[in-house]
């Protein structure tokens, strides 16, 4: 399948700003980028940055006067996945556990991972196996957060969510994350183009990491899970913000459009519930990409 997908982000220029978008498919992964392009009102080149955590595209943009401006991405995507059964998915012990999955077992700006232990361990402690953890946090939050837009604030952590049982998409990946780490899973958020997701606007989910592999988990189950296009990866959405904005500027709004492009394959909805009546997990990517573990 191909998607044709386009995000527009406006703002409000009052003075000397600098923008950091990360708005840009990955390279990385196996995900097929068939063409793509990006553009701002007025018209300016942008500088793609290789800063940041590995397979982001960070796209640097500089507004000296007052102004309204607008940066627009398009491009066309062939996302790949694969399935893994569940039966051959290993235990990971953490003196047996490669290197690539470290970095995601800290506690981070979202993700206060350490104070989340005494809940993670009394809701699912008695678990065994790191994937089937992460299924259940994956039901746990389907079950028991609130998804409502408008209910959280930038400075929202885990531990908001966790006590207010209400979020969007960056405060269930945020919590399923946190819930994760504190259980020794290495876990990572992940901004994605989501085919599908209404209203349509920038998803979030999360992966864990098990044996040298990422395995995609949403606790939102608001999206196909073969529906999503990566954008980037990091420990939390600190690392991988849509846009971040260093001046004096207001937002005046975001659209995003995922499509299904013409002459492409008839799209099957896959849902985790059609995954676990076939015993698979599922992956963003494919399993020969060794460089994107280290994403």
């Amino acid at each position: 399948m191909k998607l044709a997908l386009r995000s527009d982000l406006y703002y409000q220029v009052y003075g000397p700003t600098t923008f950091f978008f990360s708005i840009a498919c990955s390279r990385l992964g196996g995900q097929k980028i068939l063409s793509e392009s990006i553009w701002t009102q007025p018209q300016e080149r942008l500088r793609e940055l290789e800063v940041g955590t590995v397979g982001s595209r960070i796209l640097k943009w500089h507004v000296e006067d007052s102004s309204e401006v607008s940066v627009t991405y398009e491009a066309e995507i062939e996302p790949v996945f694969n399935t893994v059964e569940i039966s051959k998915i290993p235990f990971q012990s953490i003196e047996a556990m490669d290197e690539a999955g470290i970095p995601y077992l800290f506690p981070s700006r979202y993700v206060p991972s350490d104070r989340m232990r005494t809940a993670a361990f009394d809701l699912f402690g008695s678990i065994k196996g790191p994937f089937d953890v992460a299924m259940a946090i994956e039901e746990w939050l389907f079950q028991n957060i609130s998804y409502q837009i408008g209910t959280s604030i930038e400075q929202s952590s885990a531990a908001d969510t966790f006590i207010d049982r209400v979020g969007v998409c960056r405060d269930f990946a945020h919590l399923g994350i946190a819930f994760c780490r504190a259980l020794n899973i290495p876990a990572r958020y992940v901004t994605v183009y989501a085919y599908r997701l209404q209203p349509q606007d920038f998803h979030a989910v999360f992966e864990v990491f098990i044996d040298r592999q990422w395995y995609l988990v949403d606790g939102t189950k608001i999206a196909p899970l073969n529906g999503m296009v990566r954008i980037a990866s990091g420990r939390d959405a600190g690392d991988v913000a849509a846009a971040m904005l260093f001046g004096n500027v207001s937002g005046n709004g975001i659209q995003v459009s995922v499509e299904q492009a013409g002459n492409s394959d008839e799209f099957v909805h896959l849902t985790r519930s059609d995954l676990m009546n076939r015993g698979e997990a599922i992956r963003m990517g494919v399993l020969d990409a060794p460089e994107f573990g280290r994403a």
